[in-house]
């Protein structure tokens, strides 16, 4: 190709460019008027000169899920549990139960696993068993309980040929501001 081709082809790619931004531009709802500045008044920031809003196309992975959803969880149940904040750890446990749904339902195979029967078979006796020893307020059940729950992920983690996500028991809660102490007359989750 020669130089003059090259130039050409160049010139008629930015041409197209700049023809769809602009049919963009046009396209887009226009921003609502400012009020004029006061004299002295520092200028108004580029965020304000920016265009709408634009949502992105996610589709997030089963590990993306995994870590928003059910990772969170199994932190903050733990924490409930170790203030004795039993109406909080059955909040945060019916919030795992419901993101485990919400994971299979966002992706019902993963390889050639059905995500749901597969949470329901692995999961759903050990979310049960915690359940048992959050409504018996009884400390040491639920340690023994929450221990077979985390063993519970990693026996999934091991089915999906990924033995190298290891969930523990947490030594700590990872969310420092939040407080995990019971709060008087709170009402129990139902």
């Amino acid at each position: 190709m020669t130089f003059r081709a090259v130039a050409v082809a160049l010139a008629a790619g930015s041409f197209a460019l700049a023809a769809a931004a602009i049919g963009n531009a046009q396209g887009a709802p226009s921003p609502a008027a400012a009020p004029p500045a006061k004299a002295g008044a520092p200028a108004p920031a580029a965020a304000a000169k920016a265009g709408p809003l634009v949502i992105l196309d996610f589709k997030p992975t089963l590990s993306d899920l995994m870590t928003m959803l059910i990772q969170p969880r199994h932190i903050k149940l733990w924490a409930a549990a170790q203030q004795r904040n039993w109406t909080l750890a059955a909040f945060e446990l019916n919030e795992m139960r419901s993101a485990f749904d919400k994971v299979a339902a966002t992706i019902p195979k993963y390889t050639t696993v059905d995500l749901g029967p597969t949470f329901i078979s692995l999961m759903g006796p050990k979310i049960q068993t915690v359940n048992g020893a959050i409504g018996a307020q009884n400390p040491m059940q639920f340690a023994t309980a929450f221990n077979d729950l985390t063993v519970g992920c990693n026996s999934c983690h091991e089915a999906l040929n990924h033995p190298y996500l290891v969930i523990k028991v947490p030594d700590t809660t990872g969310y420092p501001n939040q407080d995990f102490r019971p709060v008087p007359g709170a009402a129990a989750v139902k």
